[in-house]
């Protein structure tokens, strides 16, 4: 953690002329494989300027791997466990249900708090989990105002709080692209052969439209607020490239929508482009990709692990810098504006000059006051119990937020606190879900409890089969006890049940490890590389087989 000292509080306030701008367009899905296959095709013109200009940082995998998690981890340098960003919904303070998560939830202050606490004039838009953006200091536009509602443009409503300032809704108002407002020139470009597809058969065009709509509404909005707003940090998300992604990695690659997916790209970079001539020359630019996209073997995207930041800033070296990880965004971006907060994570030397840096706070944010209304109806006896579905409904709610809170404490070294949430989790989850089973038997294999691993390892393998995880569990656990007989069958089942998982390959490689196979170690881990190159668990054991291998050789040798 990094906790600013004493003489930070004597700093001078940060600059805030209009040539310190800083401009963070963070790009959901942004794939690093990607980017430099198309720049080495001659396409991406701003993405090859940026990277000839810019310092690159690889991402190290963050846990859990939740969107709304990873991007209030960017924008705190807190982790989830402690922001209390875990996943796209929570349960309402008043017990009646579900919503999306929002601005009542987060736990730590995310830099538009800060650099507005400081001083400076900050536009957010798009930002996950941020409704309503009437909660927020300075310009903020949240994920409503890009989402079409209605049959047509006309009965398309805008709630005023996705706007803040409220008076800024009706001049962005007219910026806002329909889904129907999409012509078929418009997607020409992403699909030459559109004419060959019949939609009545096929809504792939109806899809692109949608996400397309979206895309330019949310970029409309920024352009528009860059140009016309006066600003110093503005903080911009586009999910645009993760949901094309979603729908088409799997397209035949014969097919009409072939293309989709590197036209998409394309489209990217004329955005960013736009967006770094409104900044000016004087700006800062960062793009950050928390994390790639990986094709599995039935074609559809997944997220992978490794993601990148690149910074394009005065002062700042070019060229590829050591890994960051994604809590180091945040105290990075802070000290180029002499700035610092305690937080999760520490200013990179890349990116953030040397110098005293001044603390800024925000009050804190707390727990989300209870509704008055419904506490005095309950006082007054008015409190009918949900029905029956409604209630296992907000169980399975309740239960899902405890295991992303366990998932967030494990991968920050937590045991205990893991384990009572997950524990937590299974307690209103029925016997048949295999929800926290995994991580369970994680936790007690880091506690090197086997006993303890091979009963939740038994427990996930009856209740999920076909996932291989069980196997691997259970092979874990006598691995541990050195009992390797017992352990390579369930090597043998998992391997065969893994697929396309990189994670559950690279776990057969830290069994392998255990049982000190430093071959089988190998074969696994290359395995869980070639699915995933940016999976640090695989690089870091497969590095260890080696390491082991040479051992052997060397006592091979001198016995």
């Amino acid at each position: 953690m990094e906790t600013p000292d004493a003489r930070d509080s004597n700093a001078p306030p940060p600059v805030v002329a209009g040539d310190a701008r800083l401009l963070l367009v963070g790009l959901t899905g942004c794939d690093q494989g990607t980017v430099s296959r198309l720049i080495a095709a001659g396409r991406l013109p701003m993405f090859a300027r940026l990277r000839a200009l810019a310092a690159e940082l690889p991402l190290v995998a963050s846990e859990p791997l939740q969107g709304e998690a990873i991007w209030a981890t960017a924008a705190t340098g807190r982790l989830p466990h402690r922001h209390g960003i875990l996943g796209p919904f929570v349960p309402r303070p008043d017990g009646g249900g579900g919503g999306p998560i929002g601005r009542p939830d987060w736990r730590a202050p995310p830099l538009w708090q800060l650099l507005e606490a400081a001083g400076l004039r900050t536009i957010t838009v798009g930002w996950p989990a941020t409704v309503p953006a009437t909660g927020w200091a300075g310009v903020h536009v949240d994920g409503r105002f890009s989402a079409p509602t209605g049959p047509d443009a006309g009965t398309w409503a805008l709630p005023r709080s996705a706007v803040s300032p409220p008076d800024l809704a009706e001049e962005l108002r007219a910026l806002r692209l329909h889904p129907t407002e999409i012509e078929g020139a418009t997607l020409l470009p992403f699909v030459p052969r559109l004419r060959e597809i019949d939609q009545y058969r096929d809504s792939g065009l109806a899809d692109l439209a949608v996400t397309l709509a979206s895309a330019a509404t949310q970029h409309a909005a920024a352009t528009g607020l860059l140009e016309t707003r006066r600003w110093d940090v503005a903080l911009l998300h586009y999910d645009w490239l993760a949901a094309v992604q979603r729908r088409f990695d799997g397209a035949d690659p014969a097919g009409p929508f072939a293309g989709v997916v590197d036209a998409a790209y394309d489209f990217t970079d004329a955005m960013l482009a736009r967006l770094a001539e409104l900044a000016g020359p004087g700006a800062a630019i960062w793009v950050l990709s928390p994390a790639g996209t990986r094709s599995g073997a039935s074609g559809v995207a997944f997220r992978s692990g490794g993601g990148f930041l690149l910074a394009h800033d005065v002062g700042i070296p070019v060229g590829t810098q050591p890994p960051a990880r994604l809590v180091d965004v945040a105290p990075s971006l802070l000290a180029r504006f002499g700035l610092s907060t305690p937080c999760d994570g520490r200013a990179l030397p890349a990116l953030a000059p040397d110098g005293p840096r001044r603390i800024v706070s925000v009050p804190e944010l707390g727990e989300p006051a209870p509704d008055r209304h419904v506490e005095a109806l309950r006082e007054a006896g008015y409190e009918d119990g949900l029905p029956q579905a409604a209630a296992l409904a907000m169980n399975a709610l309740v239960a899902g937020q405890l295991a992303l809170l366990g998932e967030a404490q494990l991968a920050a070294g937590e045991l205990g606190p893991a384990e009572a949430s997950l524990l937590a989790a299974r307690r209103l989850l029925p016997p048949e879900s295999p929800i926290g089973l995994q991580r369970l038997a994680l936790c007690r294999l880091l506690r090197n409890d086997a006993e303890g691993a091979r009963t939740h390892g038994e427990a996930l393998l009856q209740l999920a089969p076909q996932l291989g995880w069980g196997d691997v569990i259970i092979a874990a656990s006598h691995a541990l006890r050195g009992e390797a007989p017992k352990a390579w069958p369930h090597m043998i089942r998992a391997a065969e049940k893994a697929g396309d998982d990189p994670e559950l390959r690279a776990r057969l490689g830290g069994v392998a490890l255990l049982l000190r196979e430093d071959q089988s170690a190998a074969r696994h881990f290359r395995a869980a590389l070639a699915l995933d190159p940016d999976l640090a668990a695989a690089r870091e054991g497969l590095a260890m087989a080696e390491q082991l291998g040479r051992e052997y050789d060397a006592a091979a040798r001198t016995g």
